[in-house]
């Protein structure tokens, strides 16, 4: 008797965090974009010959600015016709982001893959769609896909390493590998170079694995 409450307890605690996820992923999901978007727009434009780009980066930043949906894809279209392949990269997330922010799912995910294949970008880009393709796609993609795409990512020297390892012990929590799910958030929790807040989600997703 005790298994069976045992396994269905287990059952309500997956159905539980899979529904959350459902209804409030997309969420984090546009949230991350627009930190990490944030992040590396300031890395990139560091590195940008301003005299070059200048008008390019006032094209990004008006866009930004505007509330029409086709006046920002027109904008960020422009940039991604350059040849500057800093603010080309930069432009095509922006344009993921906003299909994805006008829950036009599908085309958001379309680009994220071509982004994350595009060789002529600089890895930064291409791990970043990546972790975002895979934080969308998290509840449709097996184990063994959603591995095979984290693979091919050098998680250990992307600059979104921990965010890495936190989707990771996510994805292990939703098909319900507590165990496994719990020692990955805790070894993020005891990485000293881990950012305060995934720590904090760490902390936060051990207490629902319990």
């Amino acid at each position: 008797m005790s298994d069976i409450l045992r396994q269905v307890d287990e059952d309500l605690r997956k159905e539980r965090l899979s529904n959350l996820w459902k209804k409030y992923g997309l969420y984090l999901v546009a949230f991350i974009i627009v930190i990490v978007l944030t992040v590396v727009g300031y890395q990139l434009k560091a590195s940008i010959d301003k005299s070059k780009n200048e008008n390019l980066l006032e094209i990004y930043i008006e866009s930004a600015n505007s509330e029409s949906f086709n006046q920002q894809l027109l904008m960020l279209e422009t940039i991604t016709n350059s040849k500057n392949i800093h603010l080309s990269g930069l432009a095509d997330l922006k344009i993921a982001n906003l299909f994805i922010e006008n829950k036009n799912i599908e085309k958001g995910l379309i680009k994220l893959e071509e982004i994350a294949a595009n060789q002529n970008y600089d890895i930064i880009i291409n791990d970043l769609a990546t972790y975002l393709l895979l934080m969308i796609k998290i509840n449709e993609l097996s184990e063994g896909r959603f591995m095979e795409q984290i693979n091919t990512v050098n998680v250990q020297n992307s600059k979104f390493k921990y965010l890495f390892m936190e989707l990771i012990s996510i994805k292990k929590l939703l098909i319900g590998k507590n165990k496994e799910s719990t020692k990955g958030f805790q070894e993020l929790i005891d990485l000293i170079d881990t950012p305060a807040d995934i720590k904090t989600r760490a902390i936060k997703f051990i207490e629902i694995a319990k």
